[in-house]
């Protein structure tokens, strides 16, 4: 066959993790894991590798880990390699001559095994952080002689469960903040929220909040009408991903955007592939707006077109917070700065995109004590989720209550030790009504947060750490330090400036942004202390005597609160945005299902309904096929918290909503 050049040169950083890949494949490590950051352009990394396993007339599948990333992953490499690619999946015509073929895992893993593609030399696994299903280990061993190359910009699983069985070495590449720095990704703007979507009480599971649980918690907390609120305020006429806390949360959100004459598009895994095509060519043109998701344009999208990130998605994983970060780092002629809005903690707990991170192939221990079905290592400790495999029933038994006793063995991800553990068997209840749980509304108020570092302060910080010889101090007592010497300047001080001194005193501190966030709000507690003490010292003198607190309190010069920089791009300064009526609930739900509303009612005593009707209203549906989780927003009226239980019977409620929906109803009421 005939070669053909490839389309596009590496860049250096490219040239040296696709020579450290070979170094590895060298050394003898046939199962290689590389790491490289969103955007930095692993599919041409690819195609050069593909060039040397063509030489060798040896063919390459690439394997994508969803169905609908195939087209695009197959486009990108015919732009690439400059010729055609064959594509492996139903309804699609097989060119098995073509020397790349292109796959989803869910494919191949319902194909026998003589159905699978022969004389591969190179087995690639894209978005490889997914690699630890079975399926990905039947195709390993089923290419026992060809190299594998597992791509990730992110090698960590929540679950407990490390790579260390998968895959022999790890290849990590350049960092985000040097492409950042080097011009190949965006840089980035900040904004944030004074109050944060509370998450209390929501169970998890493999590590990461469960799904229905988190969609209540949201969306009893923010409604619709405050996202677009803040879109008008921050980023108007930017083309924005909205990433929601559920699938109808996304389809509310895509709802009112439109009602308010805002092009924006709903998209999830059902959307028919030709749809969704359809959709996001639409958003790349600037036909639409915005697009509302749920965990589809996570990983895998490449649009370089997007110009903010707007996240309404709280989340345990910090893989998945990198990713959907990831989406709007792509640079853009017309995009000289990305946007992020984030109005979970996910920023402060995740840290930002451009921190440099610590990658393994070992595994790390869950340690939440709310995360369901983690069993514990004896021989180790390492606590992890069993795969799922694992939980196949080796033998029961019947307990004492007549429960049945299931017996399973696991493997430690961490010391290899074989473990037995057991489960109990679960009886599901259609009258099983859980108790309500009564959260507040969040009023937002979004400001940006200050990023920018001043080389002249990190200098003045660097010299005090020499004069003082504190290089080698505990880091408390260099951050006591650094508050004492400069407490007069200390609010001074931006959170991009503590990020560089916590690099500074911590070079491996894993959570750069959380810590630099902690000093940041101590030194303004700090500094207004130091206020309240000489206002106290100055009354003393003036009147020869102590003051008393409320006098002090009086003439206390008001200490500066956290900066945020008001947003200064003249792209994002937008009038402020049209008032909107205060309606009880949301209007797409309560149109959506005025009949079920209605039904639930009659359903309620006389008191209940009456107070439902005038006082309540439906604020959001989250439908499953045996359930439906319903938020309900109640006007907020004086001593209403304490006295709920009075005037709404919870299993009254729970019951007459499950009869009116015609399903399990799981209610939460949220206060105005």
């Amino acid at each position: 066959m005939a070669q053909t050049a490839l389309t596009f040169e590496l860049r250096n950083y490219q040239q040296k993790w696709i020579k450290s890949i070979w170094n590895s494949w060298g050394l003898g490590n046939r199962r290689v894991l590389a790491q490289l950051p969103t955007g930095a352009g692993k599919t041409v990394c690819f195609a050069h590798i593909c060039h040397k396993f063509f030489q060798q007339q040896q063919q390459v599948l690439v394997i994508a880990h969803r169905i609908e990333l195939i087209s695009q992953a197959a486009e990108k490499l015919e732009q690439i390699i400059g010729e055609s690619v064959g594509i492996i999946k139903s309804g699609v015509p097989a060119h098995p001559e073509r020397r790349v073929q292109v796959a989803s895992v869910q494919t191949l893993a319902r194909r026998k095994i003589l159905e699978l593609p022969l004389d591969i030399g190179l087995l690639i696994f894209d978005e490889a952080h997914h690699a630890s299903a079975s399926s990905y280990r039947r195709l390993i061993e089923n290419y026992e002689n060809a190299q594998i190359l597992g791509v990730t910009a992110t090698p960590q699983r929540i679950d407990g469960q490390g790579f260390v069985d998968l895959f022999d070495d790890l290849v990590i590449g350049v960092d985000t903040a040097q492409l950042i720095k080097a011009g190949y990704l965006s840089k980035f703007r900040l904004f944030t929220t004074n109050q944060t979507i509370s998450t209390l009480g929501v169970l998890k599971s493999c590590g990461d909040f469960r799904a229905k649980e988190l969609a209540v918690a949201v969306t009893s907390q923010i409604g619709v009408t405050d996202i677009l609120e803040n879109y008008l305020k921050y980023a108007q006429n930017l083309r924005t991903v909205i990433f929601a806390s559920s699938l109808e949360h996304s389809r509310a959100l895509a709802d009112e955007f439109c009602r308010h004459q805002i092009s924006a598009e709903h998209l999830d895994g059902q959307t028919p592939p030709q749809q969704r095509l359809e959709i996001l060519q639409r958003f790349r043109t600037g036909t639409t707006q915005v697009i509302t998701n749920y965990e589809i344009l996570t990983e895998g999208y490449d649009c370089p077109n997007i110009e903010c990130i707007y996240c309404v998605r709280p989340t345990e994983s910090s893989t998945l917070w990198l990713q959907m970060t990831g989406r709007v780092l792509r640079t853009h002629s017309l995009k000289p700065t990305a946007v992020i809005i984030d109005v979970t903690d996910n920023w402060k707990k995740h840290g930002l995109p451009d921190e440099q991170r610590q990658w393994s192939l070992s595994p790390t221990t869950i340690l939440e004590s709310n995360s369901k079905g983690l069993i514990q290592c004896e021989h180790c400790t390492h606590a992890f989720k069993p795969l799922s495999h694992e939980l196949a029933i080796i033998y029961a038994e019947m307990g004492e209550d007549g429960k049945i006793i299931q017996h399973h063995q696991a493997t430690c991800p961490s010391c290899a030790t074989t473990i037995d553990f057991k489960t109990l068997e679960t009886i599901s209840s259609n009258q099983t009504f859980t108790k309500i749980r009564l959260r507040h509304s969040l009023t937002l108020e979004i400001t940006e947060i200050d990023l920018s570092v001043s080389v002249y302060k990190l200098e003045m910080v660097d010299d005090l750490l020499t004069k003082q010889r504190l290089k080698n101090a505990h880091p408390s007592k260099i951050y006591t330090a650094i508050f004492m010497a400069f407490i007069e300047s200390i609010t001074k001080f931006t959170l991009g400036d503590w990020r560089e001194i916590v690099k500074m005193v911590e070079p491996t501190q894993p959570l750069i942004t959380k810590k630099a966030w902690e000093l940041y709000t101590e030194a303004f507690e700090r500094h207004k202390n130091r206020l309240l003490a000489l206002s106290f010292i100055e009354q003393r003198k003036s009147k020869g005597q102590p003051s008393s607190p409320a006098a002090m309190k009086e003439t206390v010069p008001q200490p500066q609160e956290p900066r945020t920089d008001s947003i200064s791009s003249q792209k994002l300064a937008q009038p402020q945005s049209p008032n909107f009526k205060k309606n009880l609930g949301n209007p797409y739900f309560r149109q959506k299902y005025a009949s079920e509303w209605k039904q639930s009612l009659e359903h309620c005593s006389m008191l209940t309904a009456d107070f439902l009707k005038i006082n309540a209203g439906l604020f959001h549906v989250e439908t499953t096929p045996q359930s439906v989780n319903i938020s309900i927003e109640i006007r907020g009226l004086d001593g209403l918290k304490s006295k709920i239980n009075e005037i709404c019977d919870q299993t009254e409620i729970q019951q007459a909503f499950s009869q009116g929906f015609g399903k399990q109803a799981k209610v939460m009421l949220r206060l105005d």
